[in-house]
């Protein structure tokens, strides 16, 4: 027969075990253990608690915005966290100054600290291509790449070393009008295997107020199809994909 004595609103069980509440902390059996743990209780949320947590709610739904614009580049893999990095990094430009009462958005907060930004972290585009691609918006509004010459890259580098390669850009934009949908523009440009490859663009013009954003990924085949399609190397291992220029109009 098992005998209870009641402490407060604990228990005492005929093994001498105290179980239930005991003042401000609470004794459970977790994994046949006992654990000792505090109340639960309510934290009181500060102005700028609230603050960081809506922004760090809008943060989640940009990142997955941003992601969806660029899905034909991720699709052939990218690293396990992309999604918790990227947003961490949305978070930063979005979280409020002190003092600075209306949220940044897309379309207001400084994202320069995206440059640069790897979607697949072990195989960095910057690792195989060490160069700085000069992106500006020109006077009348559309998006520029001044001639570059982009160097060849190392075929040790690449998963198969009689492989051929492009380098691909993607525009993304969003008007402030159009909601979350993104438009997309894509360049191509196949590169050399031994000499540098001059590249330039010049998108159309985008309205005042459009938040560009470009990505870059360096496609890679080995052979081509009895068809003459490319048979890629891009894969989760490899596939190098970074955020090179973001911007407003």
């Amino acid at each position: 027969m098992q005998y209870l004595i009641r402490i407060g609103m604990a228990r005492l069980n005929a093994k001498q075990q105290l179980q239930g509440l005991v003042g401000s902390v609470y004794i459970r059996n977790m994994n046949g253990m006992k654990v000792l743990q505090t109340r639960p209780v309510k934290p009181k949320q500060t102005k700028g608690t609230r603050a960081s947590a809506a922004d760090f709610k809008y943060a989640v739904a940009q990142s997955q915005t941003i992601r969806k614009a660029f899905q034909s580049l991720l699709a052939l893999g990218t690293h396990p966290y992309t999604s918790q990095r990227l947003t961490g990094e949305l978070h930063k430009g979005f979280h409020i100054p002190q003092g600075y009462t209306n949220h940044l958005t897309l379309f207001t907060a400084d994202l320069a600290h995206l440059i640069g930004f790897e979607f697949h972290k072990t195989c960095p585009l910057e690792l195989l291509l060490p160069v700085i691609f000069p992106f500006e918006v020109s006077d009348d509004g559309s998006l520029c790449l001044a001639p570059t010459l982009v160097p060849a890259v190392h075929s040790k580098l690449l998963p198969d070393s009689k492989a051929s390669c492009a380098l691909v850009f993607v525009v993304a934009s969003w008007h402030p009008d159009r909601g979350p949908q993104a438009d997309t523009v894509v360049f191509s440009f196949e590169m050399k295997q031994h000499i540098p490859t001059p590249i330039a663009l010049q998108t159309d013009v985008y309205p005042a107020g459009t938040r560009l954003i470009v990505a870059a990924q360096l496609l890679v085949w080995n052979s081509r199809t009895a068809l003459g399609d490319k048979n890629f190397c891009n894969n989760k291992q490899f596939n190098p994909v970074q955020v090179v220029f973001t911007g407003v109009v």
